[in-house]
C-alpha cells in the first residue's frame, strides 16, 4: 500500500507540474481576466483581540480511536440544514456522518476505486437538501451520495487538475476548485457543476505568482456567502475575491491583512529543495475559511517552525472586521453561529472544539 500511495503521489505531482506548464503557456490566449474591481480597502486602525476574549467556548466533540466507526484525522467539516455534522476522514479515507453531539451515525465510502470509493478524498460538502459531494482528488472525480450514504451520480472532473475544495452552491450546483485547463478553462482556478456532471462556469484567474514560482496549486478555498456569493482565495495570496453564484467577478480584497508576508518570486524557480521550503517558510499561508453569524472567518499564519497563527473576520463585503490572535486549533467548518476547529489528534482521540462570538458589551 505504501508504494502504490507514493506512485500516485508521484504521478500526481508530475501532472501538476504538466498543468502549470500548460497553464502558463495558455495564458496569453485571449483568456478573459476578472473585472479588475477592488473592495474597500482594509482600514488601517483593525482591531486585534485575544480569540480567547472574543469567543465562548461550547463543549467540545471528543472522538476516540477506540469507537467502532473512529475518526483518525478530520481534514475538513460540513454541517447540514438539519444539524448533522459531515467530517472527511483523509486518514481513513472515508465521510463520517454524526449527530449535534458528535456521536457516528454513519460511515460513507471507503478506500478503493469502485463506486462510492475514493483513492485521496480531498474535501465533501453537504448541499441545501442534505445530499452530499464529495471530492476525489486521486482520480479526480466526483460522487453524489444521497443522505443515506446512497451513490446517486458519480463523474469526472475532466480537464481539471488537481481539485481540492468543493463548495455548495445551491441543492443542484457545487464549485470545485483546483487547476483548470483546456481551451474553455484557460488559467481559472474554478469551475461551476451541475449534479450531471455539466459545467455551467469557469472562473478566477489564477495570481501569475502561481507562474512564476512554479509552484503546485494545493488548497484553493472558497466559502458560500448567504447573499449567494462565494468568496475564493489561495493559500499563497492574500487577496480574496468575491464572485457571485454564476461567477461573475464582484471585487477583490487586495489589502494584505496585518502580519501578512508575501510570497514573492524566486528568481530561478526549482522543485521543492530545501532552499524553496526554506523560502516558503518565510511567508504567510492561508488555512481552513468558514462563514458563521454573519462574518467570514480565513485563517493565516506564518509556516515557519515559530509561525503565529492568527484568525481574520470580514463581513459579506470582504471589509476586515477584527483580527484574532492565538486561534485554538485549524478552522476546519462551521455552521450558522458556530465555528469549529480541530484540537489535538492523538493516538487516543481527536478533538472538534466548538466557538460561539461572545455579545460584545
Amino acid at each position: 500500500m505504501p508504494d502504490i500511495q507514493s506512485s500516485r503521489r508521484a504521478v500526481a505531482g508530475y501532472l501538476a507540474l504538466l498543468a502549470l506548464a500548460f497553464l502558463a503557456f495558455s495564458c496569453d490566449q485571449g483568456h478573459q481576466p476578472a473585472s479588475g474591481l477592488q473592495c474597500d480597502p482594509h482600514p488601517v486602525d483593525v482591531v486585534t483581540r485575544d480569540f480567547a476574549d472574543a469567543f465562548a467556548p461550547l463543549q467540545p466533540l471528543v472522538f476516540r480511536t477506540s469507537d467502532p466507526s473512529p475518526v483518525l484525522s478530520v481534514r475538513a467539516l460540513s454541517v447540514s440544514p438539519s444539524g448533522h455534522l459531515l467530517v472527511t476522514d483523509n486518514r481513513s479515507g472515508d465521510l463520517k456522518l454524526a449527530d449535534r453531539d458528535g456521536r457516528i451515525i454513519r460511515v460513507i465510502g471507503r478506500e478503493g476505486e469502485g463506486p462510492g470509493e475514493f483513492t485521496a478524498l480531498f474535501d465533501a460538502v453537504f448541499l441545501s437538501d442534505d445530499r452530499i459531494v464529495a471530492l476525489d482528488g486521486g482520480r479526480v472525480l466526483t460522487t453524489l451520495f444521497d443522505s443515506a450514504g446512497v451513490v446517486l451520480n458519480t463523474f469526472q472532473l475532466r480537464e481539471q487538475f488537481d481539485p481540492r475544495a468543493v463548495v455548495a452552491i445551491d441543492d443542484s450546483t457545487f464549485l470545485i476548485g483546483g487547476l483548470v485547463g483546456g481551451l474553455d478553462g484557460g488559467n481559472d482556478l474554478a469551475r461551476i457543476y451541475s449534479l450531471d456532471g455539466s459545467v455551467s462556469e469557469s472562473f478566477f484567474p489564477a495570481d501569475q505568482l502561481l507562474f512564476e514560482t512554479g509552484m503546485i496549486v494545493d488548497r484553493v478555498w472558497g466559502v458560500a456567502l448567504p447573499s449567494g456569493s462565494v468568496a475564493l482565495g489561495l493559500a499563497v495570496t492574500p487577496a480574496v475575491h468575491l464572485f457571485s453564484e454564476t461567477g461573475a467577478h464582484m471585487c477583490t480584497q487586495a489589502s494584505e491583512p496585518p502580519q501578512w508576508s508575501q510570497l514573492l518570486p524566486r528568481d530561478e524557480p526549482a522543485a521543492m529543495d530545501a532552499a524553496t521550503r526554506a523560502w516558503i517558510q518565510q511567508a504567510t499561508l492561508s488555512g481552513g475559511a468558514a462563514y458563521a453569524s454573519g462574518s467570514l472567518y480565513r485563517q493565516y499564519g506564518s509556516s515557519g517552525e515559530n509561525g503565529v497563527s492568527l484568525l481574520a473576520e470580514y463581513d459579506d463585503q470582504l471589509n476586515l472586521r477584527n483580527i484574532y490572535t492565538s486561534p485554538p486549533g485549524r478552522l476546519v467548518g462551521a455552521d450558522a453561529e458556530t465555528i469549529f476547529f480541530l484540537g489535538d489528534e492523538s493516538v487516543d482521540e481527536t478533538r472538534l472544539l466548538r466557538f460561539q462570538p461572545r455579545r460584545r458589551q
